[in-house]
C-alpha cells in the first residue's frame, strides 16, 4: 500500500528559528599574523581578534521560502613597543622611554536575508542564503607617544553582504546545530546553536 502522508518537515510555514554563530577565519587578525610573524623588528607583538560572531533570525513564509535578519561583529587588534632615546635636559643623558602603539578594526553588520531550503526533512534542513544591509568597518590609531596623533577612520563602503549555503541538524524539536560556508559576513565558515520558536 502507498501513503500520500506529507513527510514531517524540520521547518514549516509560519515558523521562527534563531542561530548564533562563530566564524573562522578571522581575515584581518590572519592577515596581521602572515605579515608579521617573520618581521622581527615589533617587541612586545601581540595580535588578538574576536569573531566573526553573530546572530541570525529567520521567519519561513512558506515550505521553501524564509526572510530573515542577520546581525554580525569582528574585531582585530595588533599591539607593539618601540624603545626610543631621549633627551633628558635635568640630568644631560638619554633616556630609554618605551611606548605602546595599537591598531584595532571593528565591523558591526546588519544584513537583511533571503534563504531558500532545498532540503528539510525532520532533522535535516539545508538551504542556500543571499543577504545585503549596512556594514560599517572602523580603524583605530592609537599610541603611549605623547606625541602621536590618535587616528580613527571609518571605511568607504558601508555595506554588508553574504552568498552561502547553510545546513541546521535538529537534535530536538526545537534545539539544533548549524554550520554554513559562503563568502562575506560572517566568515568563510561559522557554526553554533539553533533554537526553533
Amino acid at each position: 500500500m502507498f501513503s500520500n502522508e506529507a513527510s514531517a518537515q524540520a521547518l514549516e510555514p509560519g515558523n521562527v528559528v534563531f542561530d548564533v554563530y562563530y566564524g573562522f577565519p578571522n581575515l584581518y587578525k590572519a592577515v596581521f599574523r602572515a605579515g608579521y610573524a617573520n618581521s622581527g623588528q615589533e617587541q612586545g607583538l601581540t595580535i588578538s581578534g574576536i569573531g566573526p560572531v553573530g546572530i541570525r533570525g529567520e521567519y519561513m513564509l512558506a515550505d521553501k521560502v524564509g526572510l530573515g535578519i542577520d546581525i554580525g561583529f569582528n574585531n582585530t587588534k595588533l599591539s607593539y613597543t618601540e624603545n626610543y632615546l631621549v633627551y633628558n635636559s635635568n640630568t644631560g643623558n638619554y633616556d630609554t622611554r618605551t611606548y605602546q602603539y595599537d591598531f584595532s578594526t571593528k565591523k558591526i553588520g546588519v544584513m537583511a536575508t533571503f534563504n531558500y531550503h532545498f532540503i528539510d526533512n525532520d532533522v535535516v534542513d539545508f538551504y542556500g542564503v543571499f543577504g545585503v544591509g549596512y556594514g560599517n568597518r572602523s580603524y583605530t590609531f592609537s599610541s603611549t607617544d605623547p606625541y602621536y596623533l590618535e587616528q580613527s577612520v571609518s571605511g568607504l563602503i558601508p555595506v554588508a553582504a553574504r552568498i552561502g549555503v547553510g545546513v541546521r541538524y535538529f537534535l530536538t524539536d526545537n534545539l539544533g546545530l548549524n554550520i554554513a560556508a559562503g563568502f562575506g559576513q560572517g566568515g568563510i565558515l561559522n557554526a553554533g546553536l539553533s533554537v526553533k520558536l
